[in-house]
């Protein structure tokens, strides 16, 4: 979280503690979430180019960042297109048919579902939305 998010969070007289510890708690899940897509992306990324494979995974990656950034400042159109893309990615994992991507495929659908049902998660967002 940013030093001025950080702040605000603690002088901020509107959010009671509880408020300000369920936004602070929304806001760990969400980071967890975009880090973890940031990291499998760049993972892909390097891959592909020690592969020789082409530039695409350049672009995903800038596409994804950016998705990731207006996630984290509080944007419903990133969230709602993030759970989208989450809930793609799992289901083919999912339908790929062997255990390894079926393991791998509940993970996407575990962070859609947080970032659509965690209460700190909702508490982070309509704070961020307001920022």
């Amino acid at each position: 979280m940013t030093d001025s998010l950080m702040e605000s969070l603690t002088d901020t007289p509107t959010e009671t503690p509880a408020q300000a510890a369920a936004i602070r708690a929304g806001w760990t899940i969400t980071t967890v979430i975009l880090g973890a897509l940031l990291l499998t992306s760049l993972t892909s990324l390097l891959v592909t180019l020690f592969s020789g494979r082409g530039s695409a995974g350049q672009i995903r990656f800038l596409l994804e960042a950016a998705l990731c950034w207006n996630v984290y400042r509080g944007h419903g159109w990133a969230r709602a297109l993030l759970v989208l893309m989450l809930l793609g990615t799992g289901a083919l994992l999912l339908s790929a048919g062997n255990p390894f991507s079926t393991v791998l495929g509940v993970v996407p659908l575990l962070g859609a579902a947080a970032l659509c049902f965690v209460p700190q998660v909702n508490a982070y967002f309509r704070y961020a939305s307001k920022m």
